[in-house]
């Protein structure tokens, strides 16, 4: 923003003293800018469009998840035409039939998922992503799980 309060501040200078010349820097301001945020709403509308294809569900379950170390479940589901290549997400869990969270965690995952592919990976708890106070003892299927992605990479796939 402050490159916008400097660019207009000397187009506003160059007014004072040279008309010709500052309106031909707005024009030029304002085909460089309209140029930017064309190219800007294209790419962030294609990335919602890929972030919408992928789906994301979290589980305590322990027969999805036999280690008790790694107690959570969570699914990607990837409906897009490319392979993930990243992808970071929020799991968060609230007690059952509270509205609070209990916990958040911002985790990260680098294996890839194929088109059309859906994935399970177990998580660990982190025990900083708890609330205040943190439970001594952690039952996670005592609590409601879901997850965000933040964050999607897509690539090149494994190939055939």
């Amino acid at each position: 923003m402050v490159w916008i309060a400097t660019l207009l501040a000397l187009i506003t200078i160059l007014l004072l003293r040279n008309r010709i010349l500052a309106i031909g820097l707005a024009v030029i301001i304002a085909i460089a800018a309209t140029v930017v945020w064309f190219f800007t709403a294209e790419n962030s509308a294609r990335q919602s469009n890929e972030a919408a294809a992928v789906a994301v569900r979290a589980v305590a379950d322990p027969t999805i998840c036999v280690d008790p170390g790694l107690p959570v479940a969570v699914f990607f589901t990837n409906n897009a035409d490319k392979a993930i290549t990243r992808l970071s997400f929020d799991l968060i869990g609230m007690p059952r039939g509270q509205s609070t969270v209990a916990y958040r965690g911002y985790l990260r995952d680098d294996q890839i998922v194929a088109s059309g592919q859906t994935v399970t990976r177990c998580y660990a708890l982190l025990f900083h992503g708890f609330a205040h106070p943190r439970p001594a003892i952690v039952d996670a299927t005592k609590y409601d799980w879901t997850a965000r992605i933040s964050l999607l990479e897509f690539g090149s796939g494994p190939s055939s």
